[in-house]
């Protein structure tokens, strides 16, 4: 099923603070002097020069703003990642600040990682990871009770193969079900429970995600699928 399109607002606040930043600053340096000197030599576009250098703040201020939203929002991404400490405070996670540690995480692991600020699931699809020639889809089910059982399992195989994804990744803060397991084995499906994603979270605690982490963590209960090699597990 198709993603939904990202607003210009939603990338900017996705990217380092420093880019919504930079693009502010040369906004206002083309508003200030640059326009300003081109067009004032056309003596029809003389009132154009005489007010842009006056509106050059404005853009300037906004970009700002939005490089202050993308510093806390990714200081946010960054500690839900670094301060976990055990499974029961990972299960105490929000279901959005869920999905926004399981981004981070893969992040730090080298994926290029497409996720939503504020929607729920894209019709099943929380996170896209991307490597070159690669694409994984990942569903997050931030359930502390109840066991993620294997009709999840069936919809986000069919979604993979919708989308025409390399591999697909079933996430909970819980357990999988022996029917889920049984229906994952020998697919590109990846189901990480609650231990597994606690050990994934510790394998790249403190890392920026310059230089990918390896997750050498334990294996699946499912059997092999091609997906470990791509995630270290």
């Amino acid at each position: 099923m198709p993603r939904h399109r990202e607003s210009n607002l939603e990338l900017l606040l996705k990217l380092p603070w420093w880019i919504s930043a930079a693009i502010g600053v040369i906004v206002f340096i083309a508003m200030r002097w640059i326009i300003p000197a081109k067009i004032d030599q056309n003596q029809a576009l003389h009132p154009f020069a005489v007010a842009l250098p006056k509106l050059a703040f404005l853009p300037l201020g906004l970009f700002c703003l939005i490089a202050a939203g993308s510093y806390v929002f990714g200081l946010k991404r960054r500690r839900l990642v670094d301060e976990q400490t055990n499974l029961e405070k990972l299960r105490e996670t929000g279901w959005k600040d869920f999905e926004y540690l399981v981004a981070e995480a893969f992040r730090r692991q080298g994926y290029a990682v497409d996720y939503s600020l504020g929607r729920g699931a894209d019709g099943g699809v929380d996170i896209v990871l991307r490597k070159p020639d690669r694409k994984v889809l990942v569903q997050c089910k931030q359930w502390k009770v109840f066991s993620v059982g294997a009709p999840v399992i069936r919809e986000m195989f069919g979604l993979m193969t919708a989308e025409n994804a390399n591999e697909a990744i079933i996430v909970t803060s819980g357990k999988f079900t022996r029917d889920a397991q049984d229906f994952a084995a020998g697919k590109p499906i990846q189901l990480i429970d609650g231990p597994q994603l606690l050990a994934l979270v510790k394998s790249v605690q403190g890392s920026t995600g310059d230089s990918p982490v390896p997750f050498g963590g334990p294996p699946k209960a499912s059997s092999p699928s091609p997906l470990r090699g791509a995630l270290h597990i």
